[in-house]
């Protein structure tokens, strides 16, 4: 497969981190969170089940391989923070 082709299919892919969230909205919308307000999102649940996942995800790794994807999940976490914070200061909308 040509290096143009590979491109143009993964342009084509959709965004996994829209997907995500639109699931967590979608969730939250059918079984609302404790105190049933509508639009709220239960963090401590969502965080759990990222943290169930990324366990799942790295359990088949070795202990070396799996400390440094979560190293990583952390620096990435912290930097992904920052970046939400400033453009939500300046009003952007890009999320990806």
């Amino acid at each position: 497969m040509s290096e143009a082709t590979s491109e143009d299919q993964a342009d084509q892919r959709p965004c996994l981190h829209c997907m995500m969230v639109e699931l967590i909205d979608e969730f939250f919308a059918e079984y609302p969170a404790a105190g049933g307000e509508p639009d709220a999102v239960d963090t401590d649940e969502v965080l759990t089940a990222v943290a169930k996942t990324v366990a799942e995800l790295t359990s088949t790794q070795n202990g070396t391989i799996r400390q440094q994807m979560i190293e990583q999940l952390m620096r990435d976490i912290m930097e992904y923070d920052a970046e939400f914070r400033q453009e939500d200061a300046t009003g952007s909308v890009a999320r990806h």
